[in-house]
């Protein structure tokens, strides 16, 4: 998340319309959640072990405060469901496999996140595009913007 969405605690303009298309679709009205800098702060207290998935199953402090409910081990356990692919899913899938090779790269690159990448393919390549773009040098320096040779500093 881009730190002007961190800081005014908003969510971007993608991830509100996936929750607007989604919720459309099934007939419900749905109030996004304001992530506020108090809540985020709160957040990075919790160790890693909470944040990142270790065996498979994602936000780990979330369902350990839904086993406290009632809720059935079948609903506070099931595997996260993706909220789709955005609208033109051939076109991602054909650029995905263009850009294979450089994802698997980069899976191995972040050895901390493998396990999830290698999953994930579109978010080891948008992984190594931030980087090279905000961490390495900054974008508004830089001369060439292609994917492989943005790709290949962060391997490099």
């Amino acid at each position: 998340m881009l730190n002007f969405e961190l800081e005014r605690g908003q969510l971007s303009n993608f991830q509100l319309r996936l929750v607007d298309r989604h919720s459309m679709a099934h007939s419900l009205e749905v109030r996004v959640p304001f992530l506020g800098k108090y809540h985020r702060k709160e957040s990075y207290r919790l160790p890693n072990k909470w944040r990142l998935p270790v065996n498979g199953l994602e936000k780990a402090a979330l369902r350990s405060a839904a086993r406290l409910t009632e809720l059935p081990k079948q609903i506070t356990d099931r595997p996260k469901l993706p909220a789709g692919t955005a609208t033109s899913p051939n076109q991602l899938n054909s650029f995905l496999n263009e850009y294979d090779n450089y994802s698997r790269d980069l899976s191995k690159h972040y050895k901390k996140f493998t396990k999830v990448l290698d999953k994930q393919r579109d978010m080891a390549l948008g992984l190594g595009l931030f980087e090279a773009l905000h961490i390495i040098e900054p974008h508004h320096k830089r001369n060439n913007y292609s994917i492989e040779s943005l790709i290949e500093e962060v391997l490099a």
